[in-house]
């Protein structure tokens, strides 16, 4: 799905637009030429899918050769072993905690039994463990092509969690917030019985987007926002300002 000349929607889920599998979360990719940028992957279970989401984009699957994972929740990354098995040239990077994770296969940690017995997945579903070629620091910054991508830790939605800011220098900076599920449209929050999730940090990492400029929001489910997308974390501070949370979506 073409968002914008050089920005497509590949993946998304029944919480989203329905594109691939219904437990996938948004997953987006950037056009920077001779290559892709891809962010968040999915559960693997669309993963096919996905790929005939970019041929009928008229994008050539080939070409994804980077892509970045916001936190190790199953829905965001556990494709990323499907993905590379399809894509053995593909560059995966992730936080050195999501790394951890992810690498391993560890569905304790990413809370899987909790979330398939609250049927969340398929009871057959597993985590397939994949290793990442390089970890991202907290402000570290990757070039691809047109784009800077720039790792902003955010943990709160899960320990791990890290959003991207990615800027298009051929497009008078304009910037996108790929925020993962650490805010959505509306100024919305995931809160959720998980070891994981913490109330203090999720509030911490939207009081630290706050200063941040960006134009678009892409978050990890429900809509994005392509215009005055930093709106919704100026609505989520608002709440907080005023010593309360923001709506969760569960």
């Amino acid at each position: 799905m073409r968002i914008e000349p050089h920005l497509y929607c590949i993946g998304s889920g029944a919480f989203g637009f329905d594109l691939s599998d219904p437990y996938d979360c948004n997953v987006y990719l950037f056009d920077a030429g001779s290559a892709y940028a891809v962010f968040d992957i999915g559960t693997g279970l669309g993963i096919e899918r996905i790929l005939e989401v970019c041929r009928q984009d008229g994008l050539e699957p080939h070409r994804i050769t980077h892509l970045f994972l916001t936190h190790a929740h199953s829905d965001h990354a556990g494709g990323a072993a499907h993905l590379r098995e399809r894509l053995p040239d593909l560059t995966l990077y992730a936080s050195a905690a999501t790394a951890r994770i992810l690498s391993s296969g560890d569905e304790m940690a990413v809370c899987l039994p909790q979330a398939k017995a609250a049927g969340m997945y398929p009871p057959t579903y597993s985590y397939r463990a994949c290793p990442v070629d390089r970890v991202l620091n907290d402000g570290e910054v990757v070039q691809i092509g047109r784009y800077t991508v720039e790792a902003i830790a955010t943990p709160g939605h899960s320990h791990d969690h890290q959003c991207y800011l990615v800027s298009d220098q051929e497009h008078q900076e304009r910037r996108y917030l790929v925020s993962g599920d650490a805010i959505f449209f509306g100024g919305k929050i995931i809160l959720q019985d998980t070891y994981d999730c913490s109330v203090p940090d999720t509030l911490a990492s939207l009081r630290r987007l706050a200063n941040y400029s960006f134009d678009a929001l892409l978050a990890g489910h429900l809509n994005f926002s392509l215009r005055n997308g930093y709106r919704h974390v100026a609505a989520a501070c608002a709440m907080i300002d005023k010593l309360r949370c923001p709506p969760s979506i569960l």
